[in-house]
């Protein structure tokens, strides 16, 4: 089912298309991630010296929660029988349907999810990007315009933290600030066909001082005037996975009258390896 998902609305939803996969073994889900600090002062050693033992810090325990995702579909009886136009076999229609609905939901989920365990009979949930980057995190003033400058202070500050070969390469904004980046004046701000054949459509690249960064306009990123505002999510996409404990499996269930009933059923979390290498600002003007 996942080569299937991943032709399923590819430039509808780049982080399920794009991002790398893995296995989650458990439904909190857990791996270790490490940081080397950068050196804030010249560092020497006395010709002859004994060895200097220090403290090294361990890697950090990372862990998100796993969350069931659930899409259902139905057919009639006489569905099943008449002669439908457009659609050939409406159970296939249907249950294709209801697959872009799932990998509609893993989409929004990977980017707003909220984390919950689960208790008491709540569906568990997981915690997605924009609740997960905080390292580089700026609440600009309400209304705040969208610069180039503005742009390049958000891949400098990363750049600063982790180094330039680390800096984000995807950016994820609202359409419209998507539209204001497209003015950007840099003599390297350039339309180029997208690489991977899972994206359909062109994407816009514009190239910093730091590197390339794919461009993308996304329905689910928050867009509400009010606080925190329209936000500019940067991300390294090769430090972000999609861990699946269940990979989507469809499933015809019993029947219970003249119709037939299925259910498309995954389970997965989001895996974020370096969340320093990302960076998100919040409060723009949509008009930019």
């Amino acid at each position: 089912m996942l080569d299937i998902i991943g032709d399923v609305s590819p430039d509808d939803n780049p982080l399920s298309t794009m991002l790398g996969t893995t296995k989650a073994t458990q439904t909190l889900h857990e791996w270790l991630e490490d940081y080397l600090s950068r050196p804030t002062a010249v560092s020497t050693a006395v010709e002859g010296s004994q060895t200097t033992y220090l403290d090294l810090s361990q890697p950090s325990r990372r862990n998100n929660v796993c969350q069931i995702i659930a899409t259902s579909f139905r057919v009639s009886g006489t569905e099943r029988v008449v002669s439908v136009a457009g659609m050939g076999d409406p159970m296939e229609y249907q249950a294709a349907k209801s697959l872009r609905d799932w990998k509609n939901k893993l989409e929004f989920s990977l980017l707003r999810g909220s984390r919950a365990s689960g208790d008491s009979g709540v569906g568990r949930q997981m915690s997605g990007i924009e609740n997960i980057v905080t390292s580089h995190y700026t609440a600009r003033n309400s209304g705040t315009s969208l610069s180039e400058t503005e742009f390049n202070a958000m891949a400098y500050d990363v750049a600063t933290d982790v180094g330039t070969s680390d800096v984000f390469d995807i950016v994820l904004t609202t359409l419209q600030l998507r539209q204001k980046i497209s003015t950007f004046t840099a003599g390297a701000t350039r339309y180029v066909a997208a690489d991977d054949k899972r994206l359909v459509r062109p994407v816009m690249v514009y190239e910093s001082d730091f590197g390339p960064h794919r461009i993308f306009g996304h329905k689910d990123v928050s867009s509400a005037a009010a606080t925190p505002g329209p936000k500019v999510i940067g991300l390294k996409e090769a430090k972000w996975k999609i861990a699946y404990l269940r990979p989507p499996v469809r499933t015809m269930l019993a029947q219970d009258g003249d119709r037939e009933n299925g259910q498309i059923v995954g389970e997965a979390t989001l895996e974020f390896l370096a969340e320093r290498s990302s960076a998100l600002r919040s409060g723009y003007n949509q008009a930019g």
